[in-house]
């Protein structure tokens, strides 16, 4: 393997040295997670990595309060689609939008299922996280990729 200082050394030999790990990022997780080309060539990114086992139990002994939802939940996969939550109400609906692209998503304490809606037709489906994990896009009469 090549020195990671030698000019000569291949970008993988660098990666490799520098114990770096790489991942190929799609187009939608680069928008969704406002990523832009300045901000990965100077090393702005924070992964978001698999948080189904993480306590949060003991903030002191990390020092790091970790507020992001179980990757393997229907709060996680809202966010990777660019939704941000908006309200619950008082039956325990909760509710999650996307402004700019006019989409409201409701779904109960259960977790089980989320109805996602255009604002504009009030057209819907409704979802399991299964499903809910293979959206790549949603495309409403506001925006349509």
């Amino acid at each position: 393997m090549a020195d990671e200082n030698n000019e000569n050394a291949t970008t993988a030999d660098k990666i490799t040295a520098n114990s770096v790990t790489t991942a190929k990022l799609t187009a939608d997780a680069v928008t969704a997670d406002k990523l832009t080309v300045d901000s990965v060539q100077a090393g702005n990114i924070t992964a978001l990595a698999g948080t189904a086992g993480k306590d949060d139990s003991d903030v002191s002994a990390s020092g790091v309060l970790d507020l992001r939802p179980p990757s393997a939940s229907l709060k996680a996969e809202l966010c990777r689609l660019g939704l941000e939550y908006s309200s619950t109400d008082a039956a325990g609906v909760e509710s999650w939008r996307d402004y700019q692209r006019g989409v409201l998503a409701t779904f109960d304490g259960t977790g089980a299922n989320v109805t996602i809606a255009d604002v504009k037709t009030n057209l819907s489906a409704t979802l399991s996280l299964a499903e809910v994990r293979k959206v790549t896009r949603i495309d409403t009469m506001t925006t349509a990729d």
